[in-house]
């Protein structure tokens, strides 16, 4: 049986380390931040305009922690630079189990509609990137959208979230955060809650709440943060 090195910060990344990643391996959480300084590199070679040599970083970070968004939204954005319409797929489905904040799920989806633009299917991807503005608004968003009607020649926004949501699944993309990952934060929560370490709580529940405004949840934040019980 391997035995993994990685390199997770936080509990919630545990928990998702743990269920999608894991399988029938041992591992350990690594003493040295090995991460940090492939996703360093990564932002130069981005900014130098390597994109091949700054996905090779990312990958590397990736290795080292394969539930860290940013380094799955980075090792995303040089498949798009690099022209490589399936490995973005593939990175963008898997970045769903991942998705943590409606910022994230945003991105999903925007990420979601450039991959449905590229195979010519341009109602579907107007409908991931109306979608994703329901999470957070984005000049990219809004940019691709306008591309959209220039390119088929008729308003592409005039779908109610009912039409949206249709289209989303009948071309198999979720309409909504993923459940189990839902589950796993709020698990993660009660687990740093009863080790003692409320921040890290509050982190999860946090989380919880920005993607689902339970009531429940709201409640437990609002009472942690004014120093009462859960």
């Amino acid at each position: 049986m391997s035995r993994m090195n990685v390199c997770l910060k936080h509990i919630s990344e545990v928990f998702l380390y743990e269920y999608y990643c894991l399988g029938n391996d041992e591992y350990v959480i690594s003493d040295e931040d090995k991460l940090t300084p492939y996703k360093t590199k990564a932002k130069e070679l981005l900014l130098a305009g390597d994109y091949a040599k700054a996905q090779q970083e990312w990958l590397n970070a990736h290795l080292e922690n394969p539930v860290d968004m940013e380094t799955i939204l980075g090792i995303i954005l040089c498949c798009k630079q690099l022209g490589d319409s399936e490995g973005e797929y593939s990175y963008t489905t898997e970045s769903y189990n991942y998705c943590c904040t409606r910022a994230e799920l945003a991105a999903f989806y925007r990420n979601m509609g450039w991959y449905y633009l590229e195979k010519y299917k341009p109602q579907v991807s107007a409908a991931c990137y109306l979608y994703s503005k329901l999470f957070e608004d984005s000049q990219q968003a809004d940019a691709e959208l306008e591309f959209l009607e220039k390119a088929v020649g008729k308003e592409v926004s005039d779908k109610s979230i009912a039409q949206i949501q249709e289209i989303l699944k009948n071309n198999d993309i979720p309409t909504e955060a993923n459940p189990v990952t839902l589950a796993l934060l709020y698990k993660a929560a009660q687990e740093a809650d009863e080790a003692g370490d409320g921040q890290q709580a509050i982190d999860c529940y946090r989380m919880v709440y920005d993607l689902t405004a339970d009531e429940e949840v709201g409640r437990i934040i609002s009472n942690r943060m004014n120093g009462g019980p859960i």
